[in-house]
Order: C-alpha cells, then structure tokens, then sequence
C-alpha cells in the first residue's frame, strides 16, 4: 500500500488506498516538494517491499542533476528505483528507424520501459532473478516537459494521453505524473487521471509552509482538506492540518 505505507503521517490523508494501476497527477507550483515528494514516497514503501520495484523518468534534468536534489533534501537513494533521463531515451531512440520515429513514439518508448522486464535494460541483471519483472510504479516528471517532446496541442494530445494511460493501467501500473503550475484550476488533463494531490505553499505568520491537499482520488477514502508538509533530516513527513 504505497500510500499508507510509506511517509509519516500520510494515513492522516489516505483512510484506504488507491486502486492498483491509477494514474495520479502531482500539480503545483515551483519549490513545492513534487519531485521529492514522489520519491520519497516510493523509496519508503520500497525500503518495506524489496521485492517490488519503480522507475522514475526525469525530462526535466540529467539523472544526476535529479541524484543530486534528491540527496539534498537528506533522502536516501534506492536501487529500487531505477533513474531514466532524455539521454537515456535519446540511446533508445538510436535504435528506432530514425525515418519512422514519429515525435508522438516517446509515448511507447515509456511504454516500454514501464512493462519491460529490469533484464532488458540493466545487463547486470538475470533474467533468473527475482529482480527481473516491470515495475509497479512509474513517475513522469514531467507533463510539461513530455507535452513539449510531443509538439502536438489540443483535441489531439488528450487523445493520445487517453490511449497512453489505458495502456497503462491495463499493464496494472499506478503512474505518478508531475505538472508545474502556478494556478491548479480546473485544466483538460484532470478528466483523465484518477487522482490529483496539490502541492502549495501558503503564509503562516511570517514562515511560508508547505503544504499537500487531495483533490481527486477515485475509489479512495481521503480527507479533503490540505495537510502540513515538513522536509526533515528523515525525509518528507506530513505534520497535521494546514489551519
């Protein structure tokens, strides 16, 4: 149970757990904890089910430049969740026949990566391993920057992310994507995923708070009203009610 399972406080939020192969939108604003959020969520639930396994698609940096941030807010690294950046997909693209490759094809690229087994792309792994089946997990981090890779707008983009999270979910995988937003109101994306947990920051007195607030989660018991975040030596907690 990846959300009651996970970081501190969370079950103060989540009463039950999302259904297995949601697809989960992480909005907000810039320095509002998205990124480390989701990972740390999946590395602490990860640390409690080693059998499982997660992979985390940065458009926006390098795999290092994301190490890096992860590292600075004191969360701890796991090889559980495996780290792909745009170099990463730029090699797999090498092998596509450039004359076919289409800008729409990131999407089966990622496609690919979330239901593949780990052999097929880590060579250090056996397929006898107990390691090597797809990941249960995947984040997408981000939609701005994927939306921007698929150069297409409108009508047709919300047709292809429709057909793209089916596929998804069919395959069983909960999918987190992050989208940076300074206004979180109602956008086209928001009809199609599952869940949406809104991250902000709001002035408390003369210190500026972070704070979490579910907006949507299907078939899920939650509470509504935003929560207190708090980036501690132990990682991201959740501290009670944002009053």
């Amino acid at each position: 149970m990846v959300f009651l399972d996970s970081l501190d406080g969370l079950d103060l939020v989540f009463h039950t757990e999302p259904p297995q192969g949601s697809i989960v939108l992480i909005v907000g604003g810039a320095g509002t904890l998205k990124s480390s959020f989701i990972y740390n969520l999946l590395q602490k639930y990860l640390d409690r089910h080693s059998e499982e396994r997660a992979i985390y698609i940065t458009f926006e940096e390098s795999k290092e430049g994301h190490l890096n941030n992860i590292k600075s807010m004191g969360i701890p690294m796991t090889p559980q969740i495996q780290i792909i950046d745009v170099a990463s997909f730029k090699a797999d693209m090498e092998i596509w026949d450039q004359s076919l490759f289409r800008e729409e094809d990131y999407l089966n690229l990622i496609l690919d990566r979330a239901t593949a087994p780990l052999s097929i792309y880590e060579p250090h792994v056996e397929e006898s391993n107990e390691e090597d089946h797809p990941p249960r997990y995947i984040v997408i981090d981000s939609m701005n920057a994927l939306l921007s890779l698929l150069g297409v707008e409108g009508p047709v983009v919300r047709k292809k992310l429709q057909e793209f999270f089916f596929k998804l979910r069919s395959k069983g995988v909960t999918t987190f994507i992050i989208l940076e937003t300074q206004s979180v109101d109602d956008r086209p994306e928001y009809f199609l995923v599952d869940g949406i947990i809104e991250m902000g920051t709001d002035k408390l007195g003369n210190d500026i708070k972070r704070y979490m607030a579910v907006r949507k989660m299907r078939a899920t018991r939650h509470e509504m009203k935003p929560f207190l975040l708090e980036a501690t030596n132990e990682g991201i907690k959740v501290i009670g009610e944002l009053f």
